[in-house]
């Protein structure tokens, strides 16, 4: 072999170490050693809910082989497309109470979905910190460690279709305006009224704004819908689900913008929690600790078009940043809002009812 070759072996070899040592993890730490063997043994992961959130089940399988890959498992996978996030918690409690298994290892919801599991007792604490210690911060964890912040949405956004569209909406209250009448949609749930309703939001002047919108719609749909946004069927929607539901729909380049309302900004976090009658619970560990990674949480944004934006290397922080630049002020909505505010709930009932016209 002449020398350069030899170099250039050389050089390739060292690359592909360099590539293979970069999809590993680091040392684990004392805290997540135990927790990988423990994974080794059970070999297994159950987990359920809906097919949409976080990729389904392809997603869900390359988070496992990277998962996988990353602590030296072998670890077997089952993911059951389920119900809504609530049923899919009333399924893990009927089973605890039952002396069953859960039939989701871990358990992912928003910070009210993460907080019935908590208040029920469903849900275990887990010192998450100590797992990814140069990571995973304090202020990530919440409810005494029975859940930890995944990745952020931004709900009770505005989506319009910026062909038809008689303006620019800046502002919730812009949609009460005479040139939008009977050319919007709302939910039939009435999505993030329970945070608009809340006491140190807009209270009861949110249900005042659901009773103003009633007349002005010209339907009902579900945020997963907005191709009858992109169709013209509707020219605009509120209040959006997570914020993150245009965001596929413009990269295939349907007619649809999105805005964050200067009037009601909201940071809400999605969790993960380890079910108490977990079957697998340091797999389920393992789990959300390898999404909580650099490149676990690539993948959640590969999928969902979202990620936790308080990490450093977040591709979501830049887009939060810059509402902020341009005067935006986010309302955080975490799991210890949701219980400090059961009057959201109320509101989010009256809102259901007026915008059914009721």
């Amino acid at each position: 072999m002449r020398p350069w070759s030899r170099r250039l072996a050389v050089l390739v070899a060292v690359a592909f170490l360099v590539a293979v040592a970069g999809a590993r993890a680091a040392e684990p730490s004392p805290a997540l050693a135990p927790v990988i063997e423990a994974a080794k043994k059970e070999g297994k992961l159950n987990l359920e809910w809906g097919a949409g959130i976080i990729g389904g089940d392809e997603g869900i399988r390359q988070m496992i082989d990277g998962m996988n890959a990353m602590f030296g498992t072998k670890i077997v996978y089952r993911f059951t497309p389920g119900p809504s996030l609530p049923e899919v918690v009333g399924q893990v409690i009927v089973a605890m109470n039952a002396g069953q298994p859960s039939p989701s290892d871990a358990v992912i919801g928003s910070d009210q979905h993460a907080a019935d599991l908590a208040q029920k007792n469903a849900s275990v604490p887990v010192d998450w910190v100590s797992l990814l210690p140069q990571r995973i911060e304090p202020s990530s964890v919440d409810a005494g460690g029975r859940a930890i912040r995944i990745y952020t949405t931004m709900p009770g956004g505005i989506d319009y279709n910026p062909k038809l569209a008689p303006m620019k909406p800046t502002k919730l209250i812009d949609m009460l305006r005479p040139e939008w009448k009977g050319k919007i949609a709302s939910t039939p749930y009435a999505g993030s009224w329970e945070l608009l309703t809340g006491s140190d939001v807009w209270g009861e002047r949110g249900v005042d704004f659901a009773r103003d919108l009633s007349p002005q719609l010209a339907g009902l749909i579900r945020c997963n819908e907005l191709d009858r946004l992109a169709s013209g069927e509707f020219v605009g929607f509120l209040m959006d689900c997570t914020g993150r539901e245009w965001v596929d729909m413009k990269r295939k380049g349907a007619p649809v913008e999105h805005v964050v309302a200067s009037d009601f900004a909201a940071v809400r976090f999605y969790y993960f929690s380890i079910a108490k009658n977990a079957a697998n619970p340091n797999a389920a560990k393992l789990f959300v600790t390898y999404l909580e990674t650099s490149e676990g949480q690539r993948l959640i944004w590969k999928y969902a078009d979202t990620d936790l934006h308080t990490y450093p290397d977040s591709q979501l922080a830049p887009e939060v940043h810059a509402y902020e630049k341009a005067g935006i002020a986010f309302h955080p909505f975490t799991i210890q809002w949701h219980l400090d505010h059961p009057e959201g709930q109320v509101g989010l009932a009256k809102a259901v009812r007026l915008l059914a016209g009721n």
